[in-house]
């Protein structure tokens, strides 16, 4: 068992979220870490300054394999309270069907509900996929399951608009019906399902053409509101868009994905604001930038205290080598702080 199988096992003892709903980061960023070439020292030493204020599971829940309850999914979805069982499931299912085949048989049921969580219960089954590690795509899966939320149906009532990504949200920036509710909830999620009752938002989901646009092109405009913005919620659209890239090898066709990412990218773009997108000549900046190696990028990422931070570079690496763009080496390298003309996010200034 390599080291990083060891940690993923161990922390199966956490709850997945803290603190009144914030999400259990620990086996996301440590697998963030092995994949950008973390030492097992490093790796150790991330998760020893990072479970002070995680949260046990109770007693009964802590077993690796506890007693399963029988059909716990699908008839549990959407109870918080059902992780547990729901987790168990799931491990009963991938003893028996192997973990792709599980993936394969589950992901349309979840898809409609990814923003779950703020996203985090599909990066984490991503990152458990990614280690290849059963227990936490396990995990995952239960995760997204207890916390599936849905943002409404994404059927269209007349044909798509069409355009890609980053100019659909630059017609939701224009169009007075979406602007956000005067007062936000805190939590990512409620956020999102606020937005989700505006008047019009039921139509969003089906304006983009998905025999046109792809992940390719969902990862860049989440990479363009990104780094317009530097906030925190437009953090997860990145992380979110490579969890999605990685899951997608799993579905029959991309569009039991995409049109779920694209409505709660859309959803957040609104929840933050619809802030400006960069013009075409302030990415042609970005991505012409002198920017540090992706070595130099991944030797400060291993430093890194913040868990966001960690994925978010990792996932600008990952989603970098699928689109080929630059534009995700001066994300990353914004993050770690070494571009003299650019600060860091704007959250991390907070």
């Amino acid at each position: 068992m390599s080291i990083l199988a060891k940690f993923l096992t161990d922390a199966a003892i956490y709850s997945p979220e803290y603190g009144g709903g914030l999400s259990n980061h620990l086996p996301m960023a440590l697998v963030a870490l092995d994949q950008m070439g973390a030492t097992p020292a490093q790796l150790n030493e991330y998760r020893r300054s990072h479970v002070s204020w995680l949260e046990k599971l109770p007693a009964n829940g802590r077993a690796i394999t506890p007693a399963v309850t029988p059909g716990a999914w699908p008839f549990r979805k959407a109870n918080h309270a059902a992780y547990v069982e729901l987790r168990a499931d799931f491990q009963r299912r991938i003893a028996a069907q192997g973990w792709e085949q599980v993936l394969r048989a589950t992901l349309p049921d979840l898809a409609p509900g990814l923003t779950a969580a703020a996203f985090h219960s599909m990066i984490r089954t991503a990152m458990g996929v990614t280690a290849r590690h059963e227990g936490e795509i396990a995990s995952g899966l239960g995760y997204w399951a207890a916390h599936w939320q849905g943002l409404g149906p994404v059927e269209a009532a007349s044909p798509p608009p069409g355009g890609n990504p980053a100019d659909l949200l630059n017609r939701l920036r224009e169009d007075a019906r979406f602007a956000a509710p005067v007062e936000m909830p805190e939590l990512i999620d409620d956020m999102l399902l606020a937005v989700s009752r505006l008047k019009g938002f039921p139509d969003v989901g089906h304006w983009p053409d998905f025999d046109q646009v792809n992940i390719r092109d969902l990862a860049l405009a989440a990479a363009q509101v990104y780094g317009a913005s530097g906030d925190f919620t437009a953090l997860h659209l990145v992380t979110g868009a490579q969890a999605a890239a990685v899951l997608l090898p799993y579905v029959d066709s991309p569009k039991v994905l995409l049109p779920w990412l694209w409505q709660g990218m859309a959803a957040a773009y609104i929840a933050i604001g619809r802030p400006m997108l960069p013009s075409a000549d302030a990415l042609a900046i970005w991505r012409n930038a002198t920017v540090p190696g992706w070595q130099e990028i991944l030797q400060r990422a291993l430093v890194e205290t913040d868990e966001h931070a960690v994925k978010l570079i990792y996932s600008a690496l990952y989603l970098g080598r699928l689109t080929g763009d630059r534009l995700f080496r001066w994300l990353a390298a914004r993050e770690t702080g070494v571009l003299r003309s650019t600060s860091k996010p704007a959250w991390r200034a907070a």
